[in-house]
């Protein structure tokens, strides 16, 4: 997956997100500042260090970037249009 960041919740959280289409180039980087702090580790620890990439989902997807299940993890706008997405050669 190709969607990194730094800086921990509660704060200034910046994103990193590569296209994985293979053979893409296309990058993004942009920051968030989230107020919540993570749930606690002990009680939730998937929630806990998937905190920061949840709150950015809306954000991401207002770029136009798509999350393409099965393992391709995120796609760019320019390749996730639908005449791009047919299976490579």
């Amino acid at each position: 997956m190709s969607l990194t960041t730094e800086g921990r919740a509660p704060g200034p959280v910046r994103y990193r997100l590569a296209c994985d289409r293979g053979g893409c180039t296309e990058r993004v980087s942009f920051d968030l500042v989230i107020a919540e702090p993570p749930p606690d580790r002990e009680t939730d620890f998937l929630g806990h260090l998937l905190h920061e990439a949840h709150q950015a989902i809306g954000y991401i997807d207002d770029l136009g970037w798509v999350f393409i299940q099965g393992g391709e993890g995120y796609w760019c706008p320019g390749c996730s249009a639908p005449s791009r997405r047919q299976p490579q050669d």
